[in-house]
């Protein structure tokens, strides 16, 4: 198990292309005492839909070192967490821009469905998640409650761009697993 937050955070920020994601269960493999692996866990996430309930998990990233190839990595951090972590219940997305969600599969995981594309905005140089710029926290900003989100939006400059959706994927476990 990782323990320091920092090491962490550099590591996704620089070797995930969605970047660090805070999460209660944080494991890596380490190299001569170099990080190159990193699985982290966390609850169901409630702006997915999700309800969190003890013993059920979201597998929130995995990555290895940029350009590196950790054979069996996944594998090894998984199989730890379920082994001390006895969930009864796992899910994940994998964002169908980058994945195909083979890792899932060779993990054990059963494909549920595909989400519908999601959008995000462009602020600057930074594509930001869409839930910030929710209307009604636009309203309470102070912008026009009769305009849209997406005239809001784009009377600020900031445009949307669309992804090709999720793929989400779960496994469930037996009691005494």
């Amino acid at each position: 198990e990782v323990k320091d937050n920092k090491l962490i955070k550099q590591f996704l920020n620089k070797n995930h292309i969605q970047g660090f994601l805070g999460s209660k269960v944080k494991l890596g493999l380490f190299y001569e005492k170099e990080l190159v692996s990193i699985m982290t866990f966390g609850n169901l996430r409630k702006n997915l839909g999700q309800k969190s309930k003890k013993g059920n998990y979201e597998l929130l990233r995995f990555c290895n070192k940029k350009y590196h190839t950790v054979v069996g990595g996944a594998s090894k951090l998984f199989k730890y967490f379920t082994k001390k972590y006895k969930p009864h219940y796992v899910l994940s997305y994998a964002d169908k821009r980058w994945s195909d969600g083979n890792l899932y599969h060779k993990l054990g995981f059963e494909y549920v469905h595909t989400s519908s594309p999601n959008y995000f905005y462009i602020i600057g140089n930074k594509r930001e998640g869409r839930f910030k710029y929710r209307k009604d926290i636009l309203v309470k900003e102070g912008f026009d409650p009769n305009m849209t989100e997406i005239s809001i939006q784009h009377s600020r400059g900031y445009y949307r761009i669309f992804d090709e959706g999720s793929m989400k994927f779960e496994i469930e476990f037996k009691q005494n697993h």
